[in-house]
C-alpha cells in the first residue's frame, strides 16, 4: 500500500512540474495583460506550495516501505500519513490521490481552493499559443509497431553511431520523431514493401507468360520496392531540410533588416528572437527562432548557450554563422545594431546577385521555351501539311497526328511552368 501511495505521489509531482512549465509558458505569451500575468504568478505560487507539501510526506512514506524498521516504527509512520482524493479540473476531470503528513492536509486543501478560484478566472480569458507549449503526444500505431519489431535493431545501430547523420538531418528538418522510432518505421515500411512486391510479382508470374524475361523482372520488382521504400524514407529529412534551408536563405536578408531595426530601440536581445517568432512575416525563419526562444524560457538556457545550440541544429548555413556571430558580439560586449547592419548588407548583396542569376535563368528558359513550344510545333504542322499532300503513310491519320502534337505542347507548358514556379522565390 505505501508503494502505491510513493507511486501516486511522483506522479502528482510529475503533472505539478509539467504544469508549472506550461504556466511559464502562458506567462510569457504575447498581450497577456496585467491582471492574467498575476492570477498565472498566483497559481505557479500555488503549485510550488504543493509541491513542498508533496515532498515533505516522501520519507515517511518511505520510511513505511523500509525492509529494516521494526513493525512498530512502520504502524507509527503509516498514522502520521493521510491519503486524500480530489478530482483535478485542470486535467479534464482527472481524480487523483496523493497521500501527506496530517499536519499538512489542510494547507494542501488551501491551496487546491485557490488553485480552483485561479483556473475558473483563466478559463474566461484563456488564448493558447501553440509553438510555446510542450506537445506530449502519443505515438500513433505505426510508430508503436515499428517500435516493437525492429526498435532494438535501430537502438543497436544508433549506439554504434550509424544514425548520427540521420538524426542531425531529423533535427534539421524540424521531424519531431525519435530516430530510433524514425529508422523502425523506416524499416516496417521497407518490409511492407517487400511484402508487396513478393506478392505482386506472383500475380504477374500467374497473369504473364513464364520466361525468362517476365521471371527476370519480377525478381526485380521484389528487390527494388523495398530497396526504393528505404532510400526515400531514409534521404526524405534530408531532402526536407535542403527545402527548409532554401526558403530560411531567401526570409534571411529581410530578417536581419526587422532585427537591425528592432536593436536600434535597445530592447533586450532576447525580446528581439520572441518578436520575430510571433510575427507571420517570417515562417520558416520563426520556427528556428522559437526554438531559441523555447530554451531560454522554458530549459533555462542562457541566451549565449541557445544561439549556439539552434546554430548546430538549424539547416540553413547562413543562419547558423548569423547566431554564432551573435552569440559572439553579446559575449564579447559589442554592439548588436551595428552587427545587424553589417550582416544585413552582406546578406543583401548575396540576395541581389541571387535574383541576377534568377533572372538570367529565366531569361535562358525563356528562349529555350520559344524554341520547344513555339518553333517546334510549327515544323512540325508543316510537316503534316506535307505529309497530307504527299500521300505518305505513317499509320496515324492527320487527326492523330495532330492531337498528338496538341498533347506535347500542353504536357510541354505544364513541366515549363511547374520549372518555373519551383525556381521562383518567395521573396
Amino acid at each position: 500500500m505505501a508503494i502505491e501511495n510513493l507511486k501516486q505521489n511522483v506522479e502528482m509531482i510529475k503533472k505539478l512540474v509539467k504544469e508549472i512549465l506550461h504556466l511559464n509558458l502562458e506567462y510569457n505569451e504575447q498581450g497577456r495583460s496585467d491582471i492574467e500575468k498575476e492570477l498565472i504568478i498566483k497559481q505557479i505560487v500555488s503549485d510550488i506550495q504543493k509541491l513542498k507539501i508533496i515532498n515533505n510526506s516522501i520519507p515517511e512514506i518511505l520510511d513505511a516501505i523500509s525492509l529494516f524498521k521494526k513493525l512498530s516504527n512502520q504502524e507509527e509512520k503509516v498514522k502520521t500519513l493521510v491519503k486524500i482524493s480530489y478530482i483535478d479540473e485542470r486535467k479534464g476531470q482527472e481524480k487523483v490521490s496523493v497521500t501527506l503528513n496530517k499536519k499538512d492536509k489542510e494547507k494542501y486543501l488551501r491551496e487546491l481552493d485557490i488553485s480552483k478560484i485561479t483556473l475558473k478566472r483563466l478559463r474566461k480569458g484563456e488564448r493558447k499559443v501553440a509553438w510555446e507549449r510542450e506537445e506530449f503526444r502519443k505515438p500513433n500505431f505505426y510508430a508503436k509497431l515499428a517500435n516493437k519489431l525492429f526498435f532494438n535493431q535501430a537502438n543497436k545501430y544508433f549506439v554504434k553511431g550509424k544514425l548520427q547523420k540521420l538524426n542531425s538531418n531529423l533535427r534539421k528538418a524540424n521531424m519531431v520523431s525519435l530516430v530510433t522510432t524514425y529508422f523502425s518505421m523506416t524499416l516496417l515500411t521497407s518490409l511492407f514493401a517487400l511484402i508487396f512486391g513478393i506478392i505482386l510479382a506472383i500475380v504477374l508470374l500467374i497473369l504473364m507468360p513464364k520466361n525468362l524475361v517476365n521471371i527476370i523482372r519480377n525478381l526485380l520488382i521484389i528487390f527494388i520496392l523495398p530497396v526504393i521504400s528505404f532510400l526515400a524514407l531514409y534521404f526524405y529529412p534530408y531532402a526536407e531540410a535542403k527545402s527548409i534551408e532554401n526558403r530560411i536563405n531567401q526570409e534571411l536578408p529581410f530578417v536581419v533588416l526587422h532585427m537591425s531595426a528592432v536593436a536600434g530601440s535597445g530592447i533586450e536581445p532576447t525580446q528581439i528572437f520572441k518578436i520575430i517568432a510571433l510575427g507571420r512575416e517570417y515562417k520558416n525563419t520563426s520556427k528556428e527562432f522559437k526554438k531559441i526562444v523555447n530554451q531560454v524560457n522554458v530549459y533555462g538556457y542562457d541566451l549565449i548557450t541557445a544561439l549556439k545550440n539552434t546554430a548546430r541544429e538549424t539547416s540553413s548555413d547562413n543562419l547558423s554563422e548569423l547566431l554564432n556571430g551573435m552569440a559572439t558580439t553579446i559575449s564579447g560586449g559589442g554592439s548588436l545594431t551595428l552587427f545587424f547592419e553589417k550582416r544585413a548588407e552582406t546578406l543583401l548583396f548575396s540576395y541581389k546577385l541571387d535574383k541576377e542569376r534568377r533572372t538570367k535563368s529565366a531569361e535562358a528558359f525563356m528562349d529555350i521555351y520559344i524554341s520547344i513550344v513555339i518553333a517546334a510545333p510549327m515544323i512540325m504542322m508543316l510537316l503534316l501539311i506535307l505529309i497530307s499532300i504527299s500521300g505518305m503513310s505513317i499509320g496515324l491519320s492527320l487527326g492523330q497526328l495532330s492531337l498528338i502534337v496538341i498533347a506535347s505542347v500542353a504536357l510541354i507548358n505544364i513541366i515549363f511552368l511547374s520549372l518555373l514556379h519551383l525556381g521562383q522565390s518567395g521573396y
